[in-house]
């Protein structure tokens, strides 16, 4: 067990030093120093020959072990079929435009081919490379011809190469120009004796005349144009325009434009001899073909040539001779014939009406098989899979015109098989060891059963009742002081319809609410609420844009406003004496620097400039896109500031007049007018807009969620439940009563209730947005905290304070779930999260992280117990740590089970979305990382140095930082299909910090007071 422990931390570390390679030097890095690398193999051959053996050592295939012993084999079942979608299988990408059929797709994995002709004699070598930045020397190869030798070796490797043209000192004559025909300028080079056909157009360089082409002369260094058509010249130095008469040779000189028709050609630069360099693109917005470099040696000659390929690329044939051999090579990926063919009929892309946002993209193709005398036609769409033949054909994704689609190819068969196999094995083993009653886990219920407290507190619920009706939200300004907004008015203002900018139509009411929030951070403001705030701004804007309301937290920033106060108004933002907006230079520096050099100050500055610019597209109606199209029930929503061209008469009148009417009739009080206007847009809205508006149940339903703010409120009510029982469960330990223990199991009973409450408001959310409420940030983060608390009452029978730890714990997760950097608006679903995989997926693994959480909580408590411990009552806290730690166990192992089996749905899911159950993306990776961490924490018993209730407990609190890093690092840190940040570096903040100086205090402590007192009963 000592070296199986050594090997699962092992694997975790190279795989999490992996994704951060990845990040920093490409994918393929990762895979050439890691991933595909001959050790990792042998350390996955390691640990399966290690799982072999303790299998038989512990004797796992008893009768009374089965269960334990099912999901280790899945284990050994999933690594074989992982070797053989290593080893033996394939995948590759088909592009097609509509109406090519094509039987052919391009492998995944790169090789180098060479061809070598030697008089009769030919002999052909591929090898699979692997070439990096870190590995540019990866490829090296031999051939025998007849009686000559031939070695090839790699020199130098530049990804995404861009071609540079200097002066050498040999070499032919070069020139660099610049051509266009209307179709964008294209930057390309000539070697003398070369030709290149530029948009129809062909320019030659050197050599005969050819009628056809724009024919380029070299006398010593001199350049002559010559064309078969007239050519008219523009200097740009302003000189007289030219015109050049046809078949007559001109000066060819810099600084001129040459225009023959359409086609218009420069002079950028010649070289009386010529080297090209290759050097890395650094943009973003374009891929250019890999550079390898290669030396080939026979005989006594060497020669270096460049091939240019890559990953996705069939690479250019580059033919030369030496030693008397005919040598051809290209470096890219493979053609791989298929045995039968794919046809693109229509390519077909559909988005959120009112927006751009693709709500699906899918390819209707027909497989054209001439073998099995079969045709029929498929539609490929994200999470519907075209399976035929051991092929399995993916929506990947799709040309910018949308008319071509990107289909991923998938050909591993028997390693999905035995990996499903693995995978259900494993689910199935794993579920069965739950309620096996000779398992170790069950030991611990027993001991628990044996041990258990109960205890609770009533008379503390009137403090908790005291504490939130004394909440309240303070500001600047007194409510008398801004203008009334009939509240019925206001409310019936929220429940019109409005469309977001990702296509979702939604009450007023939700609108308001997030805007309330972005700009003030509040939910409500001085009384007044969200519907007050937003029809107020819109009906009395000049006086509402000297309200206070923009938040400003950093105080430089209110010095340089010139604001008293966390508030400033819209006004404060402006430079009355010119007009200008204070922050604009500021801004633009901002947004210059890069992510991780600006400080908190430039924070601020971001996001005091973006609630301004919400407010301004309040005052100026651009948020409100109310007005539905007539014509096009598809069509983006108008807002009152549009003039849309498409709309006339009544329909152009109810846009241009209607709202400005309605607003003006609620700034005026004229009550009965804006009634009638307001219910006559409202039948507008029903009669045109009806076709994508939710029904009148869910907008109802929404309108009462926003209303109840429960998630909110939870965090409060649950952060002070969950305070004042901690505190009296301490209490508890050292004097306790049978009124304290009646209190604390009455505190169980309130919390349950507060579950239940938490319950509705995450099916009222599921019911709202027509999906399972995990999609986003927000969401998962409320549904972890549901499960924490789950968590903590399926535990209450055994301890008390593990619900008042997990109470707390939820309260905090929902805090954090209300900040500002996470939305917690209902949004629509992108195309591939459009599937019941991912439902399964992201609910199981997310509740895991409830169940780490709690015991990365018991694991603190537990050391923190520790450190009270003396003489006197070491007895009785012992048992405590005892009955805690045993609790700690149960959690860590539902945990890891619901953990492993989460990870490997998430397989299921991306196998079943983009072709592949795993790829090594950071976010899965780290997710493993998290399974091997705690697989080994679980199995730390077995190993005699780890065999204690204080390494249990700080490996339960520090193992946590394995999923802190998965759900938080991955998105902020790492670039992959999960992250926000794209792998731009974000500076990690100061309490971070903080709190890992506190662990390495209380660990450091209570193993220190641990010691003394061993040493003293000793």
């Amino acid at each position: 067990m000592q070296s199986m422990g050594v090997l699962l931390l092992l694997f975790a570390f190279s795989i999490g030093a992996a994704t951060f390679i990845e990040n920093d030097f490409g994918t393929m890095a990762a895979k050439a120093v890691i991933y595909n690398a001959v050790w990792f193999d042998v350390l996955l051959a390691l640990l399966a020959v290690n799982l072999v053996v303790n299998i038989f050592r512990y004797k796992m295939y008893r009768l009374q072990k089965f269960t334990v012993f099912l999901f280790h084999l899945a284990f050994l079942i999933v690594l074989l079929g992982a070797a053989i979608t290593r080893f033996v299988s394939f995948e590759g990408m088909m592009h097609l435009r509509e109406g090519e059929q094509l039987s052919t797709i391009l492998s995944d994995r790169t090789y180098v081919e060479a061809r070598v002709i030697y008089g009769d004699n030919e002999v052909r070598t591929e090898k699979h490379v692997l070439l990096s930045v870190l590995t540019p020397t990866a490829y090296h190869d031999r051939l025998t011809v007849g009686d000559k030798h031939v070695k090839f070796e790699a020199v130098k490797y530049i990804p995404n190469a861009h071609e540079v043209v200097s002066n050498g000192n040999s070499g032919p004559a070069m020139i660099t120009l610049v051509a266009s025909s209307g179709g964008g300028r294209k930057n390309f080079y000539l070697k003398e004796g070369e030709s290149q056909s530029v948009d129809g157009f062909v320019v030659k360089f050197g050599g005969d005349f050819d009628e056809a082409a724009v024919n380029i002369e070299n006398k010593a260094g001199r350049l002559r144009i010559v064309a078969h058509d007239t050519i008219h010249t523009t200097s740009m130095q302003g000189e007289a325009a030219e015109v050049l008469i046809p078949d007559s040779a001109y000066p060819f000189e810099t600084g001129k434009l040459y225009t023959i028709g359409k086609f218009n050609l420069v002079l950028t630069n010649y070289y009386a001899h010529g080297k090209i360099n290759y050097v890395p693109y650094e943009g973003k917005d374009l891929n250019m073909m890999d550079a390898l470099m290669v030396k080939v040696r026979s005989g006594n000659q060497s020669k270096t040539i460049t091939l240019r390929g890559g990953k996705g690329y069939r690479g250019l044939v580059n033919y030369f001779e030496i030693n008397g051999l005919m040598i051809s090579m290209d470096y890219g990926s493979r053609e791989i014939n298929l045995p039968f063919a794919i046809k693109l009929n229509d390519f077909q892309l559909e988005r959120y009406p009112g927006s751009m946002s693709p709500s699906s993209y899918a390819s209707q193709v027909t497989v054209i098989d001439h073998e099995k005398n079969k045709n029929f036609p498929f539609h490929i769409y994200m999470n519907h899979v075209l399976n035929y033949r051991g092929y399995r054909f993916f929506q990947s994704s799709y040309d910018r015109d949308e008319l071509g689609s990107i289909l991923s190819v998938n050909h591993d068969y028997w390693g999905t098989f035995f990996t499903y196999i693995g995978y259900f094995l494993l689910a199935l083993g794993m579920f069965l060891s739950l309620a096996n009653r000779n398992t170790h886990f069950a030991a611990l219920g027993r001991f628990l059963k044996k041990s258990a407290h109960n205890a609770g507190l009533l008379s503390v619920f009137l403090l908790v009742v005291g504490v939130s009706t004394s909440y309240a939200q303070h500001g600047h300004l007194s409510v008398d002081k801004i203008p009334k907004i009939d509240k019925v008015q206001a409310e019936k203002f929220g429940e019109l319809m409005v469309q977001s900018n990702g296509g979702r139509v939604k009450p007023v009411n939700t609108l308001a609410s997030e805007l309330l929030r972005k700009i003030a951070w509040k939910n409500s403001f001085h009384g007044l609420t969200p519907d007050e705030v937003l029809l107020g701004m819109l009906s009395e804007p000049l006086y509402w844009q000297q309200v206070p309301i923009i938040k400003v937290k950093h105080k430089d920033l209110q010095k340089l406003l010139g604001i008293h106060g966390k508030y400033a108004s819209y006004l404060d933002f402006i430079d009355m004496k010119n007009g200008t907006y204070k922050l604009q230079q500021l801004v633009s520096a901002v947004y210059a620097k890069k992510p991780s050099q600006r400080g908190m100050l430039d924070k601020e500055v971001m996001k005091a400039d973006e609630r301004l610019n919400v407010c301004y597209m309040i005052y100026t109606g651009q948020l409100l896109k109310m007005v539905p199209d007539p014509v096009n029930p598809d069509h983006p929503w108008y807002s009152p500031a549009s003039k849309p061209n498409t709309l006339s008469g009544q329909d152009s009148l109810m846009v241009v007049s209607v709202i400005p009417q309605y607003l003006k009739a609620v700034g005026n009080g004229e009550l009965k007018l804006a009634n009638e206007l307001l219910v006559n847009f409202a039948a507008y809205q029903k009669k045109f807009g009806s076709g994508i508006m939710p029904s009148t149940k869910k907008i109802n339903a929404e309108l009462w969620y926003n209303k109840l703010m429960i998630f909110s409120k939870l965090s409060m009510w649950l952060g002070a439940l969950g305070l004042i029982m901690i505190i009296l469960t301490f209490v508890e330990l050292f004097k306790s009563s049978k009124g304290l223990r009646f209190i604390l199991k009455l505190f169980v009973w309130l919390i349950a209730l507060l579950f239940v409450a938490y319950t509705y408001g995450l099916g009222l959310r599921w019911y709202i947005s027509g999906h399972a409420p995990w999609s986003n940030g927000f969401e998962s983060m409320i549904y972890i905290g549901w499960v924490t608390l789950f968590a903590g009452l399926l535990f209450s029978k055994g301890s008390k304070m593990t619900v008042a730890a997990t109470t707390i714990l939820a309260s905090i997760i929902l805090m954090v779930a209300h900040l500002s950097w996470m939305d917690p608006e209902i949004t629509n679903l992108v195309p591939v999260l459009k599937s019941y995989w991912l439902t399964i997926h992201v609910s199981v693994i997310t509740a895991s992280y409830g169940f780490l959480a709690l015991g990365m909580l018991l694991g603190f408590i537990n050391l923190v117990l520790m450190i009270f411990k003396n003489s006197s009552n070491q007895k009785r806290l012992s048992e405590r740590i005892e009955e805690l730690t045993a609790i700690n166990e149960r959690t860590l192992i539902i945990g890891l089970y619901m953990l492993t089996i989460g990870t490997f749905l998430g397989g299921v899911w991306a196998n079943e979305s983009w072709g592949r159950y795993w790829g090594w993306d950071p976010k899965e990776t780290w997710a493993l990382v998290s399974v091997l961490v705690y697989s080994f924490i679980v199995h730390m018993r077995y190993i005699p140095a780890l065999n204690s209730r204080f390494s249990l407990n700080v490996a339960s609190l520090l193992g946590y930082f394995s999923i802190l890093m998965t759900y938080f690092g991955v998105n902020y840190y790492l670039s992959g299909l999960h992250s926000y940040a794209k792998g731009d570096p974000v500076p990690i903040p100061n309490f971070v910090y903080y709190m890992i100086g506190v662990i390495i205090l209380i660990v450091v402590w209570a193993y220190n007071n641990e010691k003394r007192l061993e040493k003293e009963s000793s």
